[in-house]
């Protein structure tokens, strides 16, 4: 299995908005037990998810309600491994020895140390490889040279990126009407129109908008059609952009996603 996606606490937030706003409208009985609030415990709203999921529900309902709550799932993942990490290291400080950490994990002496190297990597670099912490120790100017890559690569892709939020917030205008779920995708219209070149936040900003329209009730209404129906093509294309964007950073970017950035000539 590869490494999820990370989740930024405004997606996690922007998810847990989305469902109990979908609930409020559908959920007559059991919808004072969803936790709503955008600080909720992902879990807590996971767990009333698959408890209050039957026949009674639309389906576009359930449909948004499986999207978002991979989101909320894949935030757990990455804060296990944070925990994780943590108490690994209270452990060493607190001066337990090895062995009696790797015999809460299933690993020996060597293997504690090599997991606390791994997960110190997958948090640093989203990846789960112990050389790259080792490597890294001495190399504090990785985040620099990060910061500048994708920088360069914004710079580069300004009208690319440009063309392809045009037709995301187009498709949007056409499908989602003023006043329904469209916080971020009016957040990137106003990013897009301001004065000067597009800066490192438009990516996940974009990433909100392109969650919020793929999960809207009206996309998710829509039939699977060839060739792809417009927001279809709009939603794919943002994504390969998001990427290619993701792989300059050495951040894992699944076959269709790098074969969709081949198509549009990324």
């Amino acid at each position: 299995m590869g490494v999820r996606p990370k989740v930024h606490r405004e997606e996690l937030a922007g998810a847990i908005s989305r469902i109990a706003r979908r609930r409020a409208a559908v959920d007559d009985v059991h919808r004072d037990r969803l936790p709503d609030a955008a600080d909720s415990d992902p879990r807590e709203v996971l767990r009333y998810l698959r408890q209050f999921s039957g026949t009674d529900i639309p389906r576009w309902v359930l449909q948004a309600d499986v999207c978002d709550a991979l989101i909320l799932n894949n935030w757990l993942w990455w804060e296990d491994r944070r925990t994780e990490l943590h108490f690994l290291l209270e452990g060493r400080r607190r001066g337990l020895f090895l062995d009696q950490l790797g015999a809460q994990v299933g690993v020996g002496k060597q293997g504690v140390r090599d997991r606390i190297d791994r997960l110190e990597a997958l948090l640093r670099y989203d990846r789960p490889n112990e050389k790259l912490t080792r490597a890294a120790r001495a190399a504090a100017k990785v985040a620099d040279q990060r910061r500048t890559a994708e920088d360069t690569w914004i710079k580069n892709h300004q009208a690319m990126l440009r063309d392809a939020i045009a037709e995301l917030l187009e498709q949007a205008g056409r499908l989602v009407a003023d006043g329904e779920d469209r916080e971020w995708l009016d957040e990137l219209a106003v990013d897009t129109n301001a004065e000067g070149d597009l800066g490192r936040t438009i990516m996940p900003i974009l990433g909100l908008a392109v969650d919020e329209l793929r999960t809207s009730p009206a996309v998710l209404a829509l039939p699977a059609t060839r060739p792809p129906h417009p927001v279809h093509e709009a939603l794919a294309r943002c994504d390969a952009l998001r990427g290619a964007f993701a792989a300059v950073t050495d951040k894992p970017v699944g076959r269709a996603q790098r074969r969709r950035s081949e198509a549009i000539g990324l």
